[in-house]
């Protein structure tokens, strides 16, 4: 272990900022889908997603000059910081505004968690990275989960009206943990020449067939960030607090169960069968407005997540194969199914209106 790690500050720095910070999301993210679906209906809950989606691809592309001119520590707390002031807004504002909100965390999540995955990246041997990585994803996604489970709790104790403040308390004791154990390092960042649209039309090319498949997961993955929760509770009627707990049992079944599919593909090269399973689990989706069951309800979003995670590695995989340079490759994915993810939910809202 000691090994791997080559820069202590930078790596727990990244590791317990997953951890808490996702904890945080997966209490307060839930609620706000909530209340707007209460408020103002399904399609403003689309709306949450797409602005986020939006200004987080924005702010991305910000964050690497941040950190050269800043400093990690300084562009993380901004980062921080920002969240925090929209769980604040989120508080004194009325849920019409939420969609208003979700673009400035969209954009402070788009500073702050590109940083964490670079404060990884340097914190560890080079030859670990990649599978540094791949558990920093893992915890995050099992910390946002728990998030979901202690949000249910503290509505059990404390009603529902305290689930914003215990996001803003711990946000707060972390940021503060953040400055003091975070690194002061300015980063260098590589300079490259930019990326024209000519250059994207033509890598965008050499991939036609992935396309499909990656506005698919894109469009599915979007759909789990706000829209398929508040949708589950008009299918199932539930209480948040329980809705809470059965999203969170089928997200970490979902987690394990995506472990033994990518193993399948890894360590027995079964890639046909993985493609087949996961594609089909992430289309089971359709099956939810003509269902009201729990059981069948919950057991679709399981579905979706081991689809959504074993597909994503194929397709970056697989891209970076086919583009002129691997990076370019990821790249193009990445951005397509964030364009995917941010629309997807909308347009399904508007089309459900329509008919």
């Amino acid at each position: 272990m000691s090994k791997t790690i080559v820069d202590k500050r930078s790596f727990y720095t990244a590791m317990l900022s997953v951890v808490v910070v996702m904890i945080v999301s997966g209490i307060v993210s839930p609620h706000i889908s909530i209340k707007v679906l209460e408020a103002n209906g399904l399609l403003w809950v689309s709306l949450l997603t797409l602005g986020f989606m939006s200004a987080r691809a924005f702010s991305s592309i910000l964050h690497a000059e941040l950190y050269e001119l800043l400093s990690a520590r300084i562009t993380g707390a901004i980062g921080l910081g920002l969240i925090l002031l929209s769980y604040i807004l989120y508080i004194i504002s009325s849920p019409i505004l939420y969609p208003a909100i979700k673009l400035l965390e969209g954009f402070s999540a788009g500073l702050f968690w590109p940083l964490m995955q670079t404060l990884l990246v340097v914190g560890v041997d080079k030859n670990w990275r990649s599978r540094w990585l791949s558990i920093y994803f893992l915890v995050g996604n099992i910390s946002g989960y728990a998030g979901y489970q202690i949000g249910s709790l503290i509505i059990q104790f404390w009603g529902s009206e305290s689930i914003l403040y215990t996001g803003i308390i711990i946000g707060l004791s972390y940021l503060l943990l953040y400055i003091i154990i975070s690194p002061s390092t300015r980063y260098p960042v590589e300079k490259r020449g930019g990326i024209s649209f000519r250059i994207i039309l033509r890598e965008t090319s050499r991939i036609p067939e992935l396309i499909p498949l990656v506005f698919l997961v894109g469009g599915v993955n979007g759909l789990l960030k706000d829209y398929l929760f508040a949708y589950a509770k008009v299918l199932t009627g539930f209480t948040e607090a329980v809705l809470r707990n059965y999203w969170s049992i089928a997200g970490y079944t979902g987690l394990i169960l995506s472990i033994v599919f990518s193993h399948m593909l890894e360590a027995q090269g079964h890639t046909r069968t993985v493609l087949v399973i996961s594609i089909s689990a992430v289309l089971s989706v359709i099956i939810l407005p003509i269902t009201s069951n729990p059981l069948i309800v919950f057991t679709v979003i399981t579905l979706c997540i081991i689809g959504i995670r074993t597909l994503r590695p194929i397709l970056r995989g697989l891209a970076s194969n086919k583009t002129s340079k691997p990076e370019m490759g990821i790249a193009l994915i990445n951005s397509l199914a964030n364009i995917s993810a941010g629309i997807t939910p909308f347009l399904i809202a508007l089309f459900s209106i329509i008919i």
